[in-house]
């Protein structure tokens, strides 16, 4: 619980909205806690806010192993990620691409100057300001998830974005 996940929407049902979050479980998002009033379903329809395909950045409100997750989009940019990519990595790595204090992802975001959010499920989603800066950027998530047990990364991942970004 508390976990923010990347997510896209799998399948509706007349309430909620069933939602893949790389886990054996999908996740579900009700109608309720997305809308900031009462919800009809005989006359509203979910697939004029979210609808097959789309990809949300979500918090996980509850969960237990008995029935599937339940997710919420009430919080700082949380909601529908548009444009961008997602990247998956292998959700053990997530701390590292994080970096302690979050060093890593900050220092990826000022020396690239784009907008990051990473998912614990291994989901990363990517905006730059164009598709080869998000191309450049995935490199160096792919590094960092190849070299995650060696020491002087940072270092590496400095001096590879300082190579990739002058060149672009």
């Amino acid at each position: 619980m508390g976990d923010l996940v990347i997510g896209k929407i799998i399948n509706t049902t007349i309430v909620s909205w069933k939602i893949d979050i790389n886990t054996a479980q999908t996740a579900t998002l009700h109608a309720t806690t997305v809308l900031d009033r009462s919800f009809n379903p005989t006359k509203d329809d979910i697939r004029k806010h979210f609808d097959i395909g789309d990809m949300l950045a979500a918090e996980v409100t509850a969960f237990n192993r008995t029935r599937d997750p339940v997710l919420s989009l009430r919080g700082r940019d949380l909601g529908r990620l548009i444009g961008g990519r997602i990247i998956e990595i292998l959700p053990a790595k997530v701390p590292r691409l994080i970096g302690r204090k979050g060093s890593m992802i900050n220092l990826i975001k000022t020396e690239t100057n784009c907008r990051l959010m990473i998912g614990q499920n291994g989901r990363v989603w990517v905006s730059g300001k164009t598709l080869e800066n998000e191309l450049l950027i995935e490199k160096v998530i792919r590094k960092i998830e190849r070299e995650a047990h060696t020491s002087g990364l940072t270092d590496r991942v400095k001096e590879l974005i300082n190579k990739e970004f002058k060149k672009s």
